[in-house]
C-alpha cells in the first residue's frame, strides 16, 4: 500500500507541475516572452522603455548577444557570438555588411557622461571589427577593420578604408585620417595602405557576411528543444525516482 501510494502521489505531483510549466510558457509566450526557449532559439533583442531595436532583414544575431535599446542594424551586418551593443542613453547604427565580432562590447554617451557631450556610434558599411574589442560613442567609417581587443573611445573618427592594429587603443577625439593604419597604446600614425591593401579588404568583409548567412540557416534549421522542458532530467525528478 505504501509503495502504491507513493507512486500515485508521485504521478500527481508530476502531472501538476508539467501542466504548471505549460501554463507558464503560454503566458509567456502571450507577452512576447521567449526567455524559456532553448539557448539558441532565444532572441537577444531587448526593449528599453520604449527604445526597441531594430534588426533589418539579413542581419545576424547570435542567441547569446545582446542588442539594447536603440540599436539599428543594416542588412548583411552581423553581431557574434558574446557581444553587447548597448544603447539606453543614444544611438547605435551597425552599417550594411559590418560585423561586429565575438565579445564586443558596443556603447554610447549622453549629456550626463562625464564628458557631458552625447554621442552615439555609428559603424558605416563594410566595417570588420574583430572579436574583444570596446566601441565607445565613436564613429567607424566604411570599409574600415578594427583589430581584435582594441578600444575605441569617445569622439573618435576613424576615416574610411583605415585600419586599426589589434590591442591599440584610442585616445578620446583621435582622428584616424582615410587609408591609414594606426596602432598602439595611444594609438599613432604607422603608415599608409598601399591602393592593394585596401582592395583587399572588401573580400575579408564579404567573407564575415557569408559566414553570418550560414549561421543564420544553422538557426532557422533548428526547432523548440523538447528536452528544455523535459522534467524526467531534473534533480528533483531524479532524485524521486530513486526513492
Amino acid at each position: 500500500f505504501a509503495r502504491a501510494m507513493k507512486g500515485f502521489r508521485y504521478v500527481v505531483g508530476r502531472t501538476l507541475r508539467d501542466s504548471g510549466q505549460a501554463l507558464e510558457r503560454l503566458g509567456l509566450k502571450t507577452e512576447g516572452n521567449t526567455s524559456f526557449y532553448s539557448f539558441l532559439n532565444r532572441k537577444p533583442i531587448y526593449k528599453l522603455v520604449e527604445k526597441i531595436p531594430n534588426v533589418s532583414k539579413g542581419a545576424f544575431v547570435a542567441p547569446n548577444a545582446a542588442l539594447i535599446g536603440n540599436v539599428r542594424l543594416f542588412p548583411n551586418s552581423s553581431v557574434w557570438y558574446g557581444a553587447v551593443l548597448r544603447a539606453d542613453c543614444n544611438n547605435i547604427f551597425i552599417g550594411n555588411g559590418s560585423s561586429i565580432g565575438d565579445n564586443c562590447i558596443v556603447h554610447v554617451s549622453s549629456k550626463n557622461s562625464l564628458r557631458e557631450l552625447p554621442n552615439p556610434t555609428i559603424v558605416g558599411q563594410n566595417v570588420v571589427i574583430e572579436p574583444g574589442c570596446i566601441i565607445h560613442a565613436c564613429t567607424i567609417q566604411d570599409n574600415c577593420t578594427v583589430g581584435a581587443g582594441s578600444v575605441i573611445t569617445d569622439g573618435c573618427v576613424v576615416g574610411e578604408n583605415s585600419r586599426i592594429e589589434p590591442g591599440s587603443y584610442l585616445s578620446q577625439d583621435t582622428q584616424v585620417p582615410t587609408n591609414q593604419v594606426w596602432g598602439g597604446k595611444p594609438a599613432q600614425y604607422i603608415r599608409s595602405l598601399s591602393a592593394e591593401e585596401i582592395d583587399g579588404h572588401k573580400p575579408v568583409a564579404e567573407s564575415m557576411q557569408k559566414l553570418a548567412q550560414q549561421h543564420t540557416k544553422v538557426q532557422e534549421d533548428l526547432q523548440v528543444q523538447p528536452d528544455d522542458y523535459n522534467d524526467e532530467k531534473t534533480f528533483y525528478h531524479n532524485t524521486a525516482s530513486k526513492e
